[in-house]
């Protein structure tokens, strides 16, 4: 084999380990043919003055709009921001739906929480399984939706704080005289490894089911269904439990009034108790670091986005940018991934995540005036109906 087949076979990799073995020097060639990919440029919207609005709770929206753009309709771009001091008196809140397989437009959400100054929309959801969130959900001190896998979610305190975070769930079901098994899902979408619960809190819905669904009421084993009677969506006073394998098999061999306790708590990576939580997305900022996804995907599309920033200081940051394209039903216009994060660091981000966005994107706010606004488009647009949301008040 000639030095030009070695150069043009060798991995660049491989070069130093054969040379050291041959006490000479190598050229390697450079892979022929890979196209550069260039992302797309990162508008400089922010650059001008934006149009400054007070909001009640003594805060205020600042909004950069192109205007239309009938040239190119994909180019037009409002961002909307909504800035949260760390002084402010208002606390971050997650807000659901009333069980996990149903849904509201955001402002629903807002007409019944009266205190909310701004809200946005929440995680991504399953449009097939009647809108239930993909990830973890706590409201109110409750966990309703987690799994024992440390999952990416905002994580709020009691007190107001709130942070990029993971969450997951820990917990036994214990039969007595009969010992006890892990739990490892909590209203989750599918049957994970070890005992699966389901509660009220799932919906009307049809659940995902294991070998067998035991029946809990008053603590005690009340039922046992096997076959097509599975998958049943618990009634009010019900607890069912469910599981495949070794799991599986020990549910079937707990007959009818069996005491089973259920204990089960969610735990985060959050410096703060957690209180409540809503699934997020990847991360645009890492302490001060970006991410700014890929340029040859679907992170390329100019889409409405929806983003929750924190400033080194410790301000919270509503983030919203979208457009006023729709074609064939589906919005576009707005911003790529990697724009997504030149905007959050540009506004002062020092972390930032990214919520569900495209037909979800939505950004409501009451004015001084006590007035609801859509500040990321008009309030007569339609709304996509969302099984949680994400505001301040």
């Amino acid at each position: 084999m000639n030095a030009s087949t070695l150069t043009r076979r060798l991995s660049p990799a491989l070069a130093p380990v054969l040379a050291a073995a041959l006490g000479c020097t190598l050229l390697v060639s450079a892979p022929q043919g890979a196209a550069a990919v260039t992302c797309k440029a990162t508008p400089t919207l922010l650059s001008r003055t934006p149009t400054t609005t007070g909001l009640t709770g003594g805060l205020s929206v600042k909004v950069w709009d192109t205007g239309a753009t009938p040239s190119n309709p994909q180019a037009a771009t409002r961002i909307a921001v909504v800035k949260v001091p760390a002084s402010s008196p208002l606390n971050p809140r997650v807000r659901g739906s009333s069980t996990l397989t149903s849904s509201h437009y955001p402002s629903t959400y807002l007409k019944y929480a009266s205190t909310a100054a701004v809200m946005v929309n929440g995680g991504v959801f399953n449009l097939g399984r009647a809108a239930l969130p993909d990830l973890p959900q706590m409201t109110g001190g409750r966990v309703t939706k987690a799994r024992n896998v440390h999952d990416p979610v905002i994580a709020v305190g009691r007190a107001g704080e709130s942070s990029p975070s993971r969450l997951w769930l820990s917990g036994t079901a214990t039969a007595s005289g009969r010992g006890y098994q892990g739990i490892s899902g909590l209203n989750w979408e599918y049957v994970t490894g070890g005992i699966n619960v389901y509660t009220t809190a799932w919906g009307s819905q049809t659940r995902p089911y294991g070998v067998v669904d035991i029946v809990l009421v008053s603590g005690k084993v009340a039922g046992i269904r096997y076959g097509a009677y599975r998958g049943k969506a618990p009634a009010a006073g019900q607890t069912i439990l469910t599981a495949n394998g070794t799991a599986g098999t020990w549910l079937t061999r707990l007959p009818v009034g069996t005491p089973v306790s259920v204990s089960y708590a969610a735990h985060s990576d959050a410096k703060f108790l957690i209180h409540e939580a809503v699934g997020r997305g990847a991360r645009f900022l890492n302490a001060g670091v970006k991410n700014g996804g890929t340029c040859a995907t679907r992170d390329e599309e100019l889409r409405p986005r929806t983003a929750i920033g924190w400033t080194k200081t410790g301000d919270l940051l509503f983030v919203t940018v979208s457009g006023r394209a729709t074609i064939n039903g589906v919005r576009y216009g707005g911003a790529t991934i990697h724009q997504m994060a030149d905007y959050m660091q540009q506004l002062g981000s020092y972390d930032a995540t990214n919520l569900d966005g495209g037909g979800s994107t939505t950004m409501l706010a009451r004015l001084s005036s006590g007035t609801v606004v859509r500040l990321d488009r008009s309030l007569s647009e339609a709304q996509r109906a969302v099984p949680n949301v994400f505001g301040v008040g």
